[in-house]
């Protein structure tokens, strides 16, 4: 019988920073803490199915040759619990007025964000996407146990053309 491994990551904290080209210069990059991410979500680092572009001849039923190109990874999840200030940072927008009357009116606007991100877990294992671009959404849910949530969807990008690297693990 095959024994099956199964990782349990929790995220304990993540946070962003500029886009790093070097992975010398993640020491020195300097990291702003992310709202908290939703517990029921799954924080999801996934790869998309490759795509395939097939030359075909007309002597034959099966192809000749195939170019497959990688179609890269993906970062998703939600946050919680974010301050205004942190929904401007995150979805455009501004703030008016301070503590108790404090509001926050959102940009029509799609703000797209190219940063880094880090992902720290509760058994100290950190996960680094050098470069992403991606966006926040806005989602409020309205009535008895209502909450905001923002959920988020960042591609992951190739660092720089002197690191090949879109994650590190």
């Amino acid at each position: 019988m095959a024994e099956k491994l199964i990782a349990k990551l929790r995220v304990k904290q993540m946070k962003m920073a500029d886009p790093i080209a070097l992975e010398s210069d993640i020491a020195s990059a300097l990291w702003e803490e992310l709202p908290l991410t939703l517990r029921d979500d799954e924080l999801t680092i996934s790869e998309d199915d490759p795509e395939e572009d097939e030359l075909m001849s007309h002597e034959n039923d099966a192809p000749e040759d195939t170019d497959i190109t990688g179609a890269g990874l993906r970062v998703k999840g939600t946050f919680i619990k974010a301050s205004r200030e942190q929904m401007v940072a995150l979805m455009g927008g501004s703030v008016s007025g301070t503590g108790d009357d404090a509001k926050y009116a959102h940009s029509a606007t799609k703000l797209v964000l190219k940063k880094s991100i880090k992902i720290t877990c509760y058994d100290g294992t950190q996960i680094i996407i050098p470069s992403a671009s991606g966006y926040v959404n806005l989602g409020l849910t309205i009535g008895r146990g209502g909450r905001a949530a923002f959920p988020f969807n960042f591609r992951c990008l190739k660092a720089s053309p002197a690191w090949d690297c879109d994650i590190l693990l």
